[in-house]
């Protein structure tokens, strides 16, 4: 997905929210689209820091959840650690994750059944909901950890 589109997503969020819509925000974005696919919260912070965006640490947190919930990134909570254990990554066509609950673990990959998009597009549209995005989370053992449980 391009920033262009992400900031379109952004802006819509916004408007159907009833939410401020703010330039730091939409700074935050660009610096969101210039990162690698998956970061923390403290590499966003660290580049938006570096760029004069952001004062405070707080400012992120406040704004990680908007961009959660206008679609524009994802939110990935690991298996182990704290609360703050999480990993963001920029919405892509499909959000599918395999996360081992032994090691911590990721990776993403594609579910690319026609069935359960079909079924997706289905379900919304009986609801008169228009999808934005999906995450499917598989959580499990890798195969280190498997052999480590067999001993």
């Amino acid at each position: 997905m391009k920033h262009e589109e992400r900031l379109a997503m952004l802006r819509k969020y916004f408007k159907a929210s009833g939410k401020l819509y703010t330039v730091e925000r939409e700074r935050i974005l660009e610096v969101i689209d210039t990162m690698d696919n998956q970061f923390t919260i403290v590499d966003l912070y660290k580049k938006c820091k570096k760029k004069g965006f952001v004062n405070a640490a707080s400012t992120l947190y406040r704004c990680i959840s908007v961009f959660v919930n206008a679609g524009v990134i994802t939110r990935i909570k690991l298996c182990k650690g704290s609360k703050g254990n999480n990993v963001y990554e920029k919405n892509v066509a499909s959000n599918d994750y395999l996360l081992c609950v032994g090691c911590n673990s990721m990776k993403h990959i594609e579910l690319s059944s026609s069935a359960l998009h079909a079924m997706q597009k289905k379900i919304c549209k009986e609801n008169g909901f228009e999808m934005l995005t999906y995450v499917n989370q598989i959580r499990g053992y890798c195969a280190d950890c498997q052999k480590k449980i067999k001993g």
